[in-house]
């Protein structure tokens, strides 16, 4: 195993163990892991619940997210309290699917999901990750991200390199938070 997968493993084995005091009450834990198909219905109804119904999220459409994207679940037990959904592509992690309910999981349920994404990211030399932010996001999921070390940035202020990536998984101009994972942008073929 190279010692990128050994550091990402260690990363994902440390946000996987259980932390007291971070939102969770006493003897429960949360475990963030690969989705399976079996998540599907959980994933279906957090997606419904986290926004009350405004993104009707159906089974096809998360068996779409399952098969095409990096599908991550939180889980509190059974029950599945987070869900995101990234992609890396030409040294750019882009996170466009990111729930978490009930709220009071946010800090650790979405922390793990994030850094489970940005060690993924890490082994696969990615340079930031880029969260897909729907306008309709509450000010206290922006807050969060921004705790996380995500920033806001415009399409425009974009490397020209990024923005190209980005118009493969979105029009417009999207809301954006971006999170550095590298200091120097990578110039040459690795």
């Amino acid at each position: 195993m190279s010692e990128k997968k050994r550091q990402a493993r260690r990363i994902v084995d440390k946000l996987e163990a259980p932390k007291a005091g971070q939102g969770v009450p006493a003897g429960t834990t949360i475990e963030v892991r690969r989705a399976r198909r079996s998540d599907i219905p959980g994933i279906v109804a957090l997606v419904r619940q986290a926004t009350q119904g405004k993104h009707p999220a159906e089974e096809a459409e998360v068996l779409g997210w399952l098969f095409g994207k990096g599908l991550l679940v939180a889980t509190e037990g059974v029950q599945v309290v987070g869900v995101a959904a990234w992609q890396a592509e030409n040294l750019l992690s882009v996170t466009d699917l990111f729930y978490v309910y009930p709220a009071k999981l946010r800090a650790e349920a979405g922390g793990r999901l994030l850094a489970a994404i940005e060690a993924e990211a890490n082994v696969l030399m990615c340079e930031a990750n880029v969260m897909i932010v729907p306008p309709s996001t509450s000010k206290a999921v922006r807050t969060f991200l921004h705790k996380q070390g995500y920033e806001p940035k415009t399409y425009q202020e974009l490397h020209r390199i990024w923005r190209e990536v980005l118009n493969e998984f979105v029009a417009g101009q999207p809301d954006l938070m971006v999170k550095r994972l590298r200091e120097k942008m990578i110039m040459v073929p690795i």
